[in-house]
């Protein structure tokens, strides 16, 4: 759904309209490759997930079947892009080979600490992103490009050092070398550092893009709910990483913009692409919880302005709640 989301914020951006081949290519290629890259890498970790007592669902399913299937999905998933771009086909072969390379026991990046999240977040969050420049022939060297794959890239590695960090008993009794467990003392530090990084990076992109393309009252809302957001992340970070509040704040920003211009382009079809369930917990989290601690506030306030009134009429509320009679 984030995919979709790129898709449908670069044409907003750069003013390109929604071709419905070239954007249902895309998608299918997306989730057929995210196939490929499921069975690549629970085939090759079947015998790791049996020592740490895992589920696979590679183990139920012959290993003909699944190589047929990666190969379908994949080839099919190459079809799709070389059809609308011979570029992005050649980037998408090295996403697969990144994937490859990452899972197979002769290589098996995934072992090897750093080298191991940087791949993973370059084939799961960066070529994705690349792959769509290519399609729409967008400049990277463009900074607000350069910000967005930066945006990318840290939110990718802070995610598997997320999930090494989970998995980290797992990983031990598999006897897995990951990030998490060589550098368990740096763990916290580095994620919390791609977390601002990343936080940052954003900010910076969404300023460039909606600089010229949207008026200053929705950029000076952007960038007072940003700078709420960053106070959040200062004093409670880690709840903030639990909760996504970063990925929440990108998606609902961006699709308000998204869906207001698809409305003015009498694109109203797509707006249903932009239906996405971190926008009703980013407003959730945003609009809501403040209005119920607001009310919290004023009860407690209420609370003590009753009990202060009742004392100076000669009754403490603490010895003799109003329930208790006088004897």
């Amino acid at each position: 759904m984030l995919f979709i989301n790129y898709i449908l914020l670069i044409c907003y951006l750069n003013d390109i309209s929604i071709d419905p081949v070239i954007t249902t290519s895309l998608i299918s290629s997306y989730i057929l490759t995210g196939v490929s890259a499921f069975l690549v890498n629970d085939y090759y970790d079947k015998e790791v997930d049996q020592k740490a007592g895992k589920l696979n669902l590679t183990d139920a399913i012959s290993p003909y079947l699944v190589g047929c299937a990666i190969l379908i999905s994949f080839a099919l998933s190459f079809l799709l892009i070389n059809r609308i771009s011979h570029n992005a086909s050649l980037l998408l072969l090295v996403q697969f080979a990144a994937l490859f390379a990452y899972s197979h026991p002769i290589i098996r990046l995934k072992t090897k600490p750093i080298l191991g999240i940087i791949t993973d977040s370059a084939y799961a969050y960066l070529i994705p992103v690349l792959l769509l420049f290519v399609v729409f022939d967008i400049k990277v060297s463009d900074p607000k490009s350069f910000a967005f794959l930066l945006f990318n890239f840290c939110l990718g590695i802070r995610d598997i050092l997320l999930h090494q960090k989970n998995d980290q008993s797992n990983d031990i009794k598999s006897g897995i070398n990951s990030f998490a467990i060589q550098y368990k003392t740096k763990i916290n530090f580095v994620t919390y550092a791609l977390e601002f990084i990343a936080s940052l990076s954003l900010i910076v992109f969404l300023t460039i893009s909606f600089w010229k393309i949207q008026n200053d009252i929705y950029l000076g809302v952007v960038l007072g709910a940003y700078f709420i957001l960053f106070l959040f992340q200062l004093f409670r970070v880690q709840q903030s990483i639990d909760n996504n509040d970063i990925i929440r704040f990108y998606v609902a920003v961006t699709s308000l913009s998204i869906a207001n211009w698809l409305i003015e382009e009498n694109q109203h079809a797509y707006l249903v692409l932009l239906v996405h369930p971190y926008i009703i917990q980013f407003f959730t989290r945003f609009l809501v919880r403040p209005l119920l601690e607001i009310k919290n506030f004023i009860a407690l306030i209420a609370n003590y302005l009753l009990y202060y009134a009742f004392k100076l009429g000669g009754r403490d509320l603490k010895k003799r709640p109003l329930y208790k009679k006088r004897k």
